[in-house]
């Protein structure tokens, strides 16, 4: 790898996701001043200078839409150019879904969540569980939900301060008392004692399964669009301290309504303390997840938003093309 493409081998909480925060804060005060239709035309200008302006986050994008070309070749999305822009725009079209629902402005009949009852059943029985989400769609919607039916309490755990400011300039988490940001760095003893008595009490514990930790540790292996990728060992070791259900959870735009997903992942994880046994059920169960979401990628081909080097370096010969050595991590 040339010394010139090393910053895309940076971890992605270095790579200052929200460097589009300035923006991020226009395009919610056009909002709010003029509209949605107003939002959108400056919507373009705002993207089209992130799409430029961001040389890994684009050729993150690349590789991402060419893993999936090829995973499910059925969908035709190809990994040009004009798919490369519109995986952006889509990506800025979530933004106005926040502002959107954080303002009040969706209506339930929007929203299509079919397997609301499994929720439901748990917020009767006072059984607390663990949410496993990931970057596709539009988590808020979830979150808005929670808050105005007041009686879902939603513990979200951030591994950067990234969402906190993000979630602060759209007001997101001001006033709720239903939805709690933790922000952690390591889980401790004092944490883990916390979150058990939120389960305890029938509160849900919502964390990503999607992105490695930031300090990089603690991940493992799992086939994902046909390529090895790392995922997080953290939900699954937590699941286990914790002994509770787990379900995964996902909500993303589909023919101008609103899906969310809802399904069980595992009545309890239990991880064994010795090796290999602990490696292969952490696999298994993050292979598991990679399934999941590679079918949600294929339900929302634009609509996953992990704009950072995501794979292992290939060594197939056959992704050579003149602009592969920058386009690769």
């Amino acid at each position: 790898m040339r010394p010139e493409n090393a910053s895309a081998t940076r971890h992605w909480a270095a790579l200052e996701e929200t460097s589009l925060l300035w923006g991020i804060r226009i395009l919610v005060t056009v909002y709010r001043l003029f509209g949605r239709w107003v939002f959108r035309l400056f919507l373009r200008p705002v993207v089209s200078y992130y799409f430029l302006a961001g040389r890994v986050a684009r050729e993150a994008s690349r590789d991402y839409l060419r893993h999936l070309d090829r995973f499910y070749p059925e969908l035709g999305i190809g990994s040009g150019c004009w798919q490369n822009y519109r995986h952006f725009l889509s990506f800025g079209e979530t933004l106005l879904d926040k502002i959107v629902v954080w303002t009040g402005n969706i209506a339930q009949d929007q929203v299509d969540f079919p397997n609301r009852k499994l929720l439901l059943d748990l917020i009767e029985q006072k059984r607390g569980a663990m949410l496993l989400t990931g970057h596709i769609g539009n988590f808020e919607i979830c979150k808005a939900i929670a808050n105005q039916r007041g009686h879902i309490h939603l513990n979200i755990l951030v591994h950067t301060r990234h969402a906190e400011k993000f979630n602060r300039l759209l007001g997101g988490n001001q006033g709720s008392a239903t939805i709690n940001l933790i922000q952690v760095t390591e889980l401790n003893p004092a944490i883990a004692i916390d979150l058990q008595e939120r389960i305890e009490r029938g509160e849900f514990l919502v964390m990503v399964g999607d992105r490695i930790p930031v300090d990089g540790s603690r991940t493992i292996p799992a086939d994902f669009l046909g390529q090895p990728a790392e995922f997080p060992q953290g939900p699954y070791l937590l699941a286990s301290l914790l002994r509770c259900p787990v379900f995964t959870l996902f909500c993303y735009p589909v023919n101008d309504r609103f899906e969310i997903h809802l399904q069980p992942f595992a009545d309890a994880i239990r991880i064994p303390r010795t090796e290999p046994q602990r490696r292969q059920m952490l696999e298994s169960l993050a292979r598991r997840y990679a399934e999941r979401l590679e079918n949600h990628c294929r339900a929302a081909p634009l609509q996953w938003f992990n704009f950072y080097p995501y794979w292992k370096p290939s060594t197939d010969t056959n992704d050579a093309s003149p602009d592969s050595e920058n386009v690769k991590p």
